[in-house]
């Protein structure tokens, strides 16, 4: 089979692009995404969230790290599905709601992104599915384990 008429260079670069799984997304953006809880002006990556309400004891949420500053501003989009309790003739049974989006833009110049998410008073513990994007290019898609809150301690 003849490769004539496809410069040798282009047959190189989609070599090496199938051995090494190169990607190319719409941002081009180099990011790490943790998520967590958020502690003294950092995050605590964590997959499990007790569920509490008290924004002064405990808030939970992601952060966006970028390997460089931006060059321009980013679109951030993020979906959250937070199962509810519905009520069915004397039973209770688990529902999942649908997505919850939001949007956001970080402005240029921005090394990282920082993302609260409240819980509320209707929120249930359970499995809540966070999907995540930067510029259209999903950065996060998993399932976050909520937690029934710790016991009360004599501190409280």
């Amino acid at each position: 089979m003849s490769c004539t008429g496809i410069p040798r260079n282009m047959l190189i670069l989609a070599l090496a692009c199938s051995i090494f799984g190169c990607e190319q997304h719409p941002s081009n953006h180099r990011t790490v995404v943790k998520v967590g809880i958020f502690y003294g002006g950092q995050i605590q990556n964590r997959l499990e969230w007790p569920l509490i309400l008290d924004t002064t004891r405990q808030t939970q949420g992601f952060r966006i790290e970028f390997a460089s500053p931006l060059t321009k501003p980013a679109r951030v989009h993020w979906d959250v599905t937070r199962p509810k309790l519905r009520h069915k003739r004397r039973e209770t049974s688990h529902d999942e709601t649908g997505p919850s989006s939001f949007d956001a833009t970080i402005p240029s110049g921005s090394e990282r992104f920082d993302q609260v998410i409240a819980f509320e008073d209707t929120d249930r513990v359970g499995d809540w599915k966070l999907t995540v994007s930067v510029d259209g290019a999903t950065v996060w898609d998993r399932i976050i384990h909520i937690i029934p809150k710790p016991t009360s301690t004599p501190d409280d």
